[in-house]
Parts: structure tokens; C-alpha cells; sequence
């Protein structure tokens, strides 16, 4: 995939030389939007700033009088600054969409986890219906439920290790933009890695906590 070098994209001005709200380029990202860079970890100041000052100018309030036209470009610059904030202001959701960007659609949960995981997986799942099955057998109870918190504690040390890969990608990315250059492509294949597993943790530990918070 081509990607534009980094000291080469332009710079949007929502605004025109009246102060008229100027239409958005679909094509237009979250961080060009906010005038923010294209890091992994951003200035909170600076994100919540532009987004409250962009917020005041664009509100949909400030547009009632208007014509039909400008109240629907207000209407829509509006929502993209509402989904640009979310996503920027949550680090999982804006590492998603850093990779997407430069590398295209995450597929999360498309592909097959490794065999040691999902095998994990499955002996957890397994282990979560069998929990629910036996409250009234106090002993097989027990053993199960030493099973579910073991298997609990693993998926928590592996969460735990997915968030510092993150991390330390997240900052070989930053350090890449930093310097005017675009994140090396290892650096990006890790982090669709990480991302594209993800899911499969969460949704196994949520299933985990679920079964033993059942009191047989």
C-alpha cells in the first residue's frame, strides 16, 4: 500500500476565509481534523483544547437561523468531531484506527488465534459451562472453579502483556513520527497482531469473571 509520507500531508482548514464552515473530505482523518499528529499518545490537553474549541464553533445551536445549507454542513462536521474525540480519546480504539490507516481494515477476530491460545481457549470455555452445570456437587464445584481462576489469572497475565507490547510499539511509532519519517513496517505488522488478538482475550476473561462470579 502507498502511503503518503508523513511531512507530506496537508493540512485542512475547516473554516474558510469568512469563517465559513468548509465541506470535510471523507478521506480527511481524525488526527488532520483535530490538528493533532498521527501518535500513538497524544497531549491530552491538546485533544481535549481542539475539541472543545472546535465543539463551541460548530455546535448545530449556533446554526438554527442559517440556511439549510450551512446548518447541514454544521450538522455534519459536528458528527465527525464527536467520532474523531471517541476515538482518539480511547487508546485501543486509536491504535485500531492508527494501523487502519496506515495499513488498511482490522479484521479482529477473523483470523485464527494460535493453537496454544485458542487451545486455552476452549479448555477455559469449557471449564465455564462445566462450572455452571455442577452447583449441586460441591466438590466438583471446587476443582472446577480452581480451573476457571487459573485459567483467569493466565488470560490476565497475558492481557497484561499485550498491553506493554502496545505500549512499546506505541512508542517506536511515535518516535517514527516524531523524527518526519513513517513507522517502520514491523512496527505495524506487530501492532495488527496484537490488536487482531485482542478480542480473544476480552471475550474469554468477561466469559471467565461471568462463571465465577456464580456461587454454586
Amino acid at each position: 500500500m502507498d502511503r503518503p509520507g508523513t511531512k507530506d500531508r496537508e493540512i485542512f482548514s475547516i473554516f474558510g476565509k469568512e469563517g465559513e464552515i468548509c465541506p470535510i473530505p471523507p478521506e480527511l482523518d481524525h488526527f488532520a481534523f483535530l490538528g493533532l499528529p498521527r501518535k500513538m499518545t497524544l497531549d491530552e490537553a491538546a485533544l481535549e483544547s481542539s475539541y472543545y474549541d472546535l465543539s463551541r464553533k460548530l455546535h448545530p445551536d449556533f446554526f438554527m437561523n442559517a440556511p439549510i445549507s450551512k446548518r447541514i454542513l454544521s450538522l455534519e462536521a459536528f458528527a465527525r468531531l464527536n467520532s474523531a474525540y471517541k476515538t482518539l480519546k480511547d487508546p485501543i480504539l486509536k491504535a485500531i484506527y492508527l494501523v487502519e490507516l496506515e495499513s488498511g481494515k482490522l479484521e479482529e477476530n477473523h483470523a485464527t488465534p494460535p493453537v496454544d491460545l485458542l487451545e486455552e481457549i476452549l479448555e477455559a470455555q469449557e471449564a465455564a459451562d462445566e462450572y455452571r452445570c455442577c452447583k449441586d456437587d460441591a466438590e466438583k464445584a471446587k476443582n472446577v472453579r480452581a480451573r476457571l481462576e487459573a485459567a483467569k489469572e493466565c488470560f490476565d497475565t497475558q492481557k497484561a502483556g499485550q498491553q506493554a507490547s502496545l505500549e512499546g510499539l506505541g512508542e517506536l511509532w511515535d518516535s517514527a513520527v516524531g523524527a518526519g519519517v513513517e513507522p517502520p513496517a514491523d512496527v505495524i505488522d506487530k501492532l495488527r497482531s496484537v490488536l487482531g488478538l485482542r478480542n480473544y482475550i476480552d471475550n474469554i476473561l468477561r466469559r471467565v469473571t461471568q462463571a465465577l462470579e456464580v456461587v454454586p
